[in-house]
């Protein structure tokens, strides 16, 4: 049995060769409607259907002993033809296609390697110009966290969107500097500084370095609270006595922050984003208008217990200094600074309670969570029974909510409470064993609620002067343990606890369960800080 072989000629329309299967004549005049159709391919014939039916008409008249199987075959070289046809025009098409396609692929290569080259060009300018400057680059790095369509959002009084601006900064700047994109960064920053100048909204990243003086609204702060510190201590020193007493708290910084921004923007949205040192000493002058400390020494006779406890209470006579801190809040201050009705806007927008989280990120730092908002006596846990007590949270919960807060900020699990706070987590205790029947907390279920939380141990620091406690609970931080401290002396029915929360100079920070109140031993009497506990997050 022969094999089929089909005959292609570069430029022709394919046809089947039949010479094996018909008689002679019949196979010539197959061959002949080949050659013919393969000169009428090129002809000047308008239509290859056309041809093939007349020179078929003309086969079948001079072979009419073969007409039936010449018409099968003419019939099928028309089909193939047709067929042929098409899939040439078809593949024109698509070769035409590819070749457009690398047109545009080629055209788009040659632009991206313009548009790589010319950045590259762009890199190197701006690098030379951050080489030129000593601060460009750390400045870059943190004004790259404000994104300049957040901003623009937030100028638009959204509150939404200015937490949206921190909650998106680390993602932003992690990709750009990542990518090293210098000359990027640059054409952000300057994005960023044209439309925080034009924005109240800049002092809630006051607190991180923006200027290229390298001073921060943090750093302002510092030094605000270690004057008062040395204030406290200078009238100590200066007034010999046998003991003293310290009355008042210091107004909050978030009063302070609130009136500093509506006074520097002036209602004409004068930038506070930065800090120089003109505008540190507007911030000193508002924190001393609202805070003011007096001082006198009084000969007093006190009960003193002995020391043994057989030993019976007597009277002593002593000089007892007395310091007293009169401080004023953000209502009183905007009356006495007699803002306008724009100024007036500008406080009512800041003081509202859906900042709070953004004042804290200025005053604790960026990184600070929600849990520097909280408070024994929210009321979303207030009333909450501590153990088979009749006291609650808001009663004597200062323990427990320093701790919940400690817990919250150390970010271990707390899967098996959820939400935590200091509600659900006192609930948590009660189920297991949490307190006596005084309320006093048993530290080891701690442990069980929270299995990553453990309470290691008690320091006492009565007796210690003030460098010995401060060096003390330093060194706590610094080795990593969390810290609650029990800052009224411990004395019977007298006793209330802070979280402690860093050391800024030489004044310690906390998340105090009671007040707003941010540094302790301004807030409260040094010599009154009696002991502290420490805890191991795992």
């Amino acid at each position: 049995m022969s094999i089929k072989v089909r005959n292609v000629t570069k430029g022709t329309i394919k046809t089947l060769d039949k010479s094996k299967t018909g008689v002679e004549k019949t196979k010539d005049n197959i061959v002949n409607i080949k050659d013919k159709s393969e000169n009428a391919y090129n002809s000047n014939e308008s239509s290859a259907n056309a041809y093939a039916i007349n020179r078929l008409s003309s086969f079948n008249k001079s072979l009419p002993s073969n007409a039936k199987t010449v018409s099968k075959l003419g019939n099928k070289s028309l089909r193939d033809t047709k067929t042929n046809l098409i899939k040439t025009k078809d593949k024109v098409k698509t070769i035409k296609s590819k070749l457009a396609e690398k047109k545009k692929i080629k055209k788009a290569t040659k632009e991206v390697k313009a548009v790589y080259s010319k950045i590259k060009k762009e890199k190197k300018v701006a690098q030379e110009t951050v080489k030129a400057t000593r601060n460009a680059r750390k400045l870059a790095k943190e004004a790259t966290k404000r994104t300049y369509q957040s901003i623009k959002a937030a100028v638009k009084i959204s509150v939404k969107a200015v937490k949206a601006i921190i909650a998106g900064v680390k993602m932003l700047i992690s990709a750009i500097m990542a990518i090293g994109w210098v000359a990027i960064l640059v054409i952000i920053i300057m994005c960023l500084i044209g439309a925080l100048c034009s924005s109240m909204y800049g002092i809630f990243f006051s607190g991180e370095e923006t200027s290229l003086n390298g001073m921060t609204m943090k750093d302002a702060i510092i030094e605000c609270n270690q004057e008062f510190s040395d204030k406290l201590e200078s009238i100590q020193n200066e007034n010999p006595h046998d003991d003293y007493v310290l009355d008042g708290n210091v107004a909050t910084w978030r009063d302070i922050l609130t009136i500093y921004t509506v006074k520097v923007s002036n209602g004409n949205n004068e930038e506070v984003i930065t800090m120089d040192g003109n505008k540190k000493q507007i911030l000193k002058d508002i924190y001393w208008d609202m805070n003011e400390i007096t001082s006198e020494v009084k000969e007093e006779t006190i009960t003193e217990q002995g020391v043994n406890t057989d030993e019976l209470p007597k009277e002593v006579e002593k000089k007892v200094l007395h310091i007293k801190i009169t401080s004023k809040n953000a209502e009183q201050m905007k009356n006495e600074y007699q803002f306008n009705s724009i100024q007036m806007k500008q406080y009512n927008e800041l003081n509202s309670n859906e900042y709070a989280s953004l004042w804290n990120s200025v005053i604790y730092g960026i990184n600070s969570g929600e849990y520097t908002n909280w408070r024994q006596k929210d009321a979303s846990w207030s009333n909450i029974r501590i153990g088979n007590t009749n006291s609650t949270i808001g009663d004597i919960g200062c323990l427990v909510t320093s701790i919940a807060i400690l817990i919250e900020k150390s970010g271990v699990d707390t899967n098996s409470i959820v939400p935590f706070n200091p509600g659900t987590f006192v609930e948590a205790l009660n189920n297991n064993g949490g307190f006596d029947s005084k309320g006093n907390l048993y530290y080891a279920p701690i442990n069980k609620v929270v299995p990553n939380f453990k309470f290691v141990g008690n320091i006492v620091l009565r007796n210690k002067s003030k460098e010995e406690k401060l060096a003390t609970i330093s060194k706590y931080l610094n080795d990593g343990y969390y810290l609650t401290v029990e800052v009224k002396g411990a004395t019977p029915g007298n006793q209330h606890w802070v979280a402690v929360i860093g050391i800024d100079a030489n004044n310690i920070i906390m998340v105090d369960p009671a007040t707003n109140h941010t540094v302790m031993w301004s807030a409260y009497e040094w010599s009154k800080t009696s002991q502290f506990n420490y805890f191991k997050a795992n």
